[in-house]
């Protein structure tokens, strides 16, 4: 995969990042509806990232170190990394790892990476990656509790529960990015 250095971020103009503002906003829901709508054009890949160390399956590991572990997704469950799967993601991958090793993480698994349509679910990587598209997404016009998040303009997508005020039909990927058609 091909990528660029810019204002000391990784640029990746094919990964749509999704945040949120909390636990049980959409984010899982709004990345799913994502991968569905790519799927059915691209190879798309999932990544879920989450800071707190899960239980595992050894057999799913992908790449492991002492700071970090990157699983392969190939199960079907009920758990976000499969979910992404189950939506259509040729490839899912499900990193674990503190903020402070998450950018060694991402440089490690690039190399397995395509220049396909990615798909990322992650509170932290708009740190160190520059993405195509970012979502920030809230539900119910919550009080935004994670305001740190603003700061990278994300563009803010609310969910009502039954809809997100984004029209997935128009994203596009074309010539190696992610866009939102007009």
């Amino acid at each position: 995969m091909s990528s660029t250095i810019t204002d000391n971020k990784l640029s990746l103009p094919n990964m749509v990042l999704v945040a949120g503002n909390g636990r049980n906003v959409g984010k899982t829901t709004l990345a799913c509806k994502i991968i569905n709508q790519l799927a059915q054009k691209h190879d798309v890949t999932g990544l879920k990232i989450s800071p707190h160390f899960h239980y595992y399956n050894t057999n799913d590991v992908f790449i492991k170190t002492e700071y970090f572990i990157i699983l392969q997704e190939r199960q079907k469950s009920s758990k976000d990394s499969s979910l992404m799967l189950q939506a259509g993601a040729q490839k899912v991958f499900f990193i674990m790892a503190k903020q402070e090793a998450l950018k060694d993480a991402i440089n490690a698994l690039l190399p397995f990476l395509s220049e396909a349509p990615i798909v990322c679910e992650s509170g932290g990587l708009h740190e160190f990656v520059q993405a195509g598209l970012f979502f920030f997404v809230n539900y119910n016009n919550r009080k935004v509790e994670k305001q740190q998040l603003l700061n990278y303009n994300p563009q803010q997508i609310e969910n009502d529960g039954k809809n997100f005020t984004l029209n997935i039909e128009r994203l596009v990927f074309l010539d190696n990015q992610i866009h939102i058609s007009r």
